[in-house]
């Protein structure tokens, strides 16, 4: 299987899960987290400058939803042309259902953007949508392609590479008051947690595809 899930990584994806239902619940009822999100609101509200506004931006927009459509649409491509149209379908279908995920659990606990937000970012704001986008996409990256890179350093800087465009992503989103860092701490667990389910449920997809015959030869 091109792509294959431990049980580890399955036991830790539904210890994340329950712990972004913790968060929702306590938000709901206001407990501790408000003084947490505040204090790290009032720092980066004091950092901000010209300079840290346009390395921001980029990053904001590197990690939008569109941006990671694209992303995964390039990783489609690329699989398609490989002859992995299988793990190709999956990726897409992941990241889409993933944001239908996502976008419920904003409509259910519909938290209020923190103030001074940009008049671009509308909706509720947990979890976030640009950290849950762009992590889904790192996570997909760590099951689909890092671990087919034979080379051990081209696999450690790719890694780094990623990682580092996701943890800019949720600098500049609560750079921007687009969200708080609860909001964007739950969208790291949420989009692991997900995809991990995701990639554990591919065997069941790959088999059930490959038995067909527009898919017979596929490998998976």
């Amino acid at each position: 299987m091109i792509i294959s899930v431990k049980n580890k990584q399955l036991r830790h994806a539904i210890i994340y899960f329950i712990a972004v239902i913790i968060l929702a619940l306590s938000l709901k009822i206001n407990f501790l987290i408000p003084s947490l999100d505040n204090a790290i609101h009032s720092f980066t509200t004091g950092i901000q400058n010209n300079l840290n506004d346009a390395i921001m931006t980029v990053f904001s927009f590197l990690g939008s939803p569109i941006v990671d459509i694209i992303y995964i649409l390039i990783l489609t491509g690329v699989l398609i042309l490989a002859n992995l149209r299988i793990p190709a379908i999956w990726s897409i279908s992941t990241i889409i259902l993933g944001y239908i995920l996502n976008s419920f659990i904003r409509l259910i606990v519909a938290r209020t953007r923190p103030v001074g937000h940009l008049l671009s970012d509308q909706g509720s704001s947990f979890p976030s949508s640009h950290v849950f986008g762009i992590f889904s996409v790192i996570f997909i990256l760590f099951l689909v392609v890092i671990p087919n890179i034979e080379s051990y350093q081209k696999r450690i800087l790719i890694s780094w590479g990623i990682i580092l465009v996701g943890v800019m992503n949720i600098m500049s989103r609560m750079y921007f008051n687009a969200n708080y860092f609860t909001d964007t701490v739950a969208a790291i667990l949420l989009a692991y947690s997900w995809v991990i389910l995701a990639g554990k449920l591919y065997p069941i997809l790959a088999k059930y595809l490959i038995s067909l015959p527009f898919f017979s030869h596929d490998e998976i």
